[in-house]
């Protein structure tokens, strides 16, 4: 059996869509879909299956030719170019097999698109159901296993021979998923509910080796939600991926999400340490503490965030990237001034300031929901067509504080983390305090492309008036004060590119709603967004065995 598996072009002009960066590395996208790799390694192992990612190049009219099967997965920002896949495939008479996040939690828009298989739920489970049913000739329309979770040390190791990884700037594999907190905005207990679960070290070892054979060197991002989920169990894994690195001459730099108490453990900072986490993704949301609470994210609470953050770069030698969230229930209305305040003491150098989103299925969007504060677009299943990130996406729903309010304090907290000279200040400060372990040499291949994007990177800053100054200042501060802490410098300052061609967009988008709001004034600005909610709604409209 032939099948085509598509993983669909990511929209521009969103955060977390690296184009400039990749195109300053000379790659075509930052990773490959490893969702869609794995769910390549459910298939047989003697079907004929073939990648096609969108980002890396796009569906040609040939790669539909002999193929008896489409399967794609989804997140939120691929929707619309999903949904226009799936009836490409379906104009031409193909069967489509579709999941991931989105379909899994708003079913509805790719069941209309004329999906014939829709699962819901984890591939480990649903993919197999699917199978038997096709072997047996009797396939369903709906594979719905999300009242079930996967033994994730019976997933297998992802396809990563079906990709070029040369295309990529970084390649991701998988220890953990779900979380054990309960934060009230994230969908990921909603998609995995509070059951946190992992694999064994011998079968993420056993991924290692693999990606290893494939010669790749470089960046290897740990895709958990939380790595450190079960920080007692995490520990002896770290000790065995620190183990294989050194074992192998250190060929990767890893990278992962994490929570910020880690900080309060300072064995789990060394192991980070020696493993080779050089990024960590954290979810610091907000420094006020009566909003965390709220939000139901009390882990958060009760310690200093830039004194975490100085442990973190200290001690485990990883810089911090975080989000932080305005229009939270209970946040003080110098809001703005305490976000600003906290950026610049923790020397976050990557921050990305949103208003919080209330994701379809979450804790948030039903409350909002009960409470009529919801606005219409939200309860449209269509509303993530038009809505590319939580920046350029607005407001949502009615806050607390007055709507004009909240958009004005994210454009000053926006302007605030990416005006040039207070940007690479942090970056110069936060790689002066990493007592991180320089990698400059993973690979002959990795080495050359760094060496060359730095170069660019050092003409692309020195053309430029704006980031000219602070660029160098920072980079002669590190070179003084810690020389190893120059490879992040260099990767932070590369990330800046990124930023500067994502914000006029979103400023352009969040100056459009603030116009409205000042337009209809917030009372008839309301009535209009809160509007009368749909009918739900759930149709079959494929025949399943077409």
């Amino acid at each position: 059996m032939r099948v085509l598996l598509v993983w669909p072009k990511f929209e521009s002009f969103s955060f977390w869509n690296f184009e400039k960066v990749c195109e300053l590395i000379g790659v075509r996208y930052m990773t490959p879909p490893l969702g869609l790799l794995t769910v390549a390694a459910l298939l047989p192992r003697e079907w004929d299956l073939r990648v096609v990612d969108e980002n890396v190049q796009m569906l040609e009219e040939r790669d539909f030719e002999g193929v008896d099967l489409v399967v794609l997965s989804s997140k939120i920002v691929h929707r619309l170019r999903a949904l226009a896949v799936i009836r490409m495939a379906r104009a031409r008479g193909l069967p489509v097999a579709v999941g991931g996040p989105d379909p899994t939690l708003t079913p509805q828009p790719y069941l209309d698109a004329g999906a014939t298989h829709l699962c819901r739920g984890e591939g480990e489970i649903t993919i197999p159901r699917l199978l038997e049913d096709l072997r047996r000739g009797v396939p369903e329309a709906i594979y719905d296993a999300r009242k079930e979770l996967a033994d994730l040390t019976q997933s297998p190791p992802p396809r990563f021979d079906l990709i070029d990884h040369r295309n990529y700037m970084y390649v991701g594999v998988q220890y953990s998923r779900g979380c054990p907190y309960n934060c009230e905005f994230c969908n990921v207990i909603d998609i995995f509910e509070h059951k946190y679960r992992t694999k064994t070290l011998a079968q993420v070892l056993s991924e290692l080796d693999l990606v290893y054979s494939l010669g790749y060197r470089g960046q290897l991002d740990f895709f958990d939600d939380n790595l450190a989920g079960d920080m007692k169990a995490v520990k002896p894994f770290l000790r065995g991926i620190a183990d294989w690195m050194r074992d192998h001459k250190y060929p990767f730099h890893l990278s992962t999400s994490i929570t910020l108490n880690i900080a309060k453990d300072p064995e789990l900072l060394d192991l980070l340490r020696e493993a080779r986490f050089k990024y960590l993704l954290v979810g610091i949301e907000t420094p006020d503490a009566q909003a965390l609470k709220r939000a139901q994210k009390p882990h958060n609470v009760g310690y200093s965030i830039s004194e975490a953050c100085d442990i973190i770069y200290r001690r485990a030698g990883a810089t911090v990237h975080s989000g932080f969230l305005l229009g939270l229930d209970g946040e003080a209305p110098d809001i703005a001034d305490q976000i600003c305040k906290c950026v610049d003491e923790s020397a976050i150098p990557w921050v990305m300031a949103g208003v919080v989103f209330p994701l379809p299925g979450t804790q948030l969007a039903r409350r909002l929901e009960r409470e009529g504060r919801l606005f219409e677009i939200a309860r449209d299943e269509r509303v993530l067509e038009v809505a590319r990130d939580q920046i350029s996406a607005g407001l949502m729903f009615q806050p607390e504080r007055p709507p004009k309010d909240v958009l004005r304090d994210l454009v000053r907290v926006m302007h605030h983390a990416f005006e040039p000279a207070g940007y690479f200040a942090r970056c110069g400060e936060v790689a002066s305090r990493l007592g991180t372990v320089p990698n400059l040499m993973p690979g002959f291949r990795i080495f050359l492309r760094n060496a060359r994007t730095f170069l660019r990177l050092c003409v692309r800053m020195t053309r430029s008036s704006e980031t000219r100054r602070p660029f160098w200042k920072a980079l002669w501060k590190v070179v003084w004060k810690n020389s190893a802490g120059v490879e992040a410098l260099a990767t932070l300052s590369v990330l800046y590119l990124h930023f500067q061609a994502m914000l006029p967009y979103c400023y352009e988008q969040l100056a459009l709603q603030r116009k409205e709001l000042d337009d209809l004034g917030e009372e008839a600005w309301l009535a209009k967004k809160l509007g009368a909610p749909p009918q739900p709604k759930l149709r079959v409209v494929a025949d399943a065995r077409a």
